[in-house]
């Protein structure tokens, strides 16, 4: 009884181990097929946004970073949501890497509103970008629903116009509108270091993968455990051989 309750211990971590390990191996190839769709989808042809019913067509497993092109009037306020760049233009310092997105909702011709992020600006500029007005014709975005809330995000101050996650629903009832959960992302590529601020171009494509990593991990403990316990065994036999 003293050796086969760690021996059952041992079988039923070992057992642990290797299932986090094998969900590793699926989330892997997961990610993997998520990226080729996304890289897949950024590739298609270009929607056309134009009224309520083209936003309500939407779907996420089918339109999340699908390019489109709209035509679309500033509402004229805006939010800034905390964040860092993600494509960074050659030439920017270091200090300028950490700033906000301009968030602002734009209305389409039959008065449908949307969430526009019309790209980064860098935190010593965010004072000098004032109420965002006039028309965006033709504008390219790419089509996105913006991540969850997390524990770790702090509660949006959309008081001071600060928010740190893109809850799109909330800031249309802090302004009086209503907004779907979906939001556009300003796709103008900045021409060249002179280019103005807010800067497009700044979807999110290089999602985090390190489940082979997780996965090495979880089946090299496994690996561990087996090797200690059979040491454990060996030496207890021995013992009962002297």
């Amino acid at each position: 009884m003293r050796r086969t309750l760690p021996l059952l211990a041992t079988v039923v971590m070992l057992a642990g181990l290797l299932s986090l390990g094998f969900w590793q191996v699926e989330r892997l190839a997961w990610k993997e097929d998520l990226l080729a769709r996304i890289e897949q989808r950024l590739s298609a042809e270009s929607l056309v946004l134009a009224s309520a019913d083209d936003i309500a067509s939407l779907r996420r497993e089918a339109h999340d970073y699908h390019p489109a092109v709209m035509d679309a009037t500033r509402s004229g306020a805006s939010v800034f949501w905390f964040t860092q760049i993600e494509n960074a233009p050659a030439g920017i310092a270091p200090a300028d890497r950490v700033g906000y997105h301009v968030l602002t909702p734009v209305v389409l011709a039959d008065g449908a509103h949307i969430l526009l992020d019309e790209g980064f600006v860098p935190a010593r500029l965010k004072d000098q970008i004032g109420g965002r007005q006039g028309k965006v014709q033709r504008l390219p975005v790419v089509i996105r629903w913006p991540d969850a809330r997390n524990i770790f995000a702090a509660e949006n101050d959309l008081e001071n116009g600060l928010v740190y996650v893109r809850d799109a629903p909330q800031i249309g009832r802090h302004f009086g509108i209503s907004l779907p959960p979906v939001i556009v992302e300003s796709a103008n590529v900045p021409a060249g270091a002179e280019a103005p601020w807010p800067r497009g171009a700044q979807t999110r494509i290089s999602l985090s993968n390190r489940h082979l990593e997780y996965a090495f991990t979880w089946f090299a403990l496994a690996a561990v455990l087996v090797f200690i316990s059979g040491l454990w065994h060996m030496r207890g036999r021995r013992k009962r051989k002297d």
